[in-house]
């Protein structure tokens, strides 16, 4: 189950170009993101939902390169398609598996492009 501290949490623990953002997917799902969190370790992130409220919480820390940040990213945007496609009943190995991931990370690319840069 999510709990509001999850969030909260890491985002109090921010690293220094941290962002947040959520993303509604049509209504069906809500996604909430940190970027740049402190999570203790380089290049991890963790996502967390609670199904009975449609919501995934994702962190995602701090990483040492563009291509590590980009690896965490599209790992964490799989755990989210994942769920969603759990709970809707859609095979992940069809094509509106694959849109759901390509919109997540279309959405996402948006607010962690400028984090990105920095690296």
């Amino acid at each position: 189950m999510v709990r509001g501290y999850v969030l909260h949490g890491c985002c109090n623990r921010l690293g220094r170009d941290a962002l947040s953002q959520s993303i509604d997917i049509n209504g069906y799902w809500t996604v909430k993101i940190c970027y740049g969190a402190d999570l203790g370790e380089y290049n991890s992130g963790f996502t967390a939902t609670d199904y009975s409220k449609r919501l995934s919480v994702v962190a995602i820390g701090l990483t040492t390169s563009k291509a590590e940040f980009l690896n965490t990213i599209v790992h964490e945007a799989k755990h989210v398609q994942s769920n969603v496609c759990r709970y809707y009943g859609v095979p992940e190995d069809g094509e509106d598996a694959a849109y759901l991931i390509g919109y997540l990370v279309m959405k996402m690319y948006s607010v962690f492009r400028p984090i990105m840069c920095n690296y």
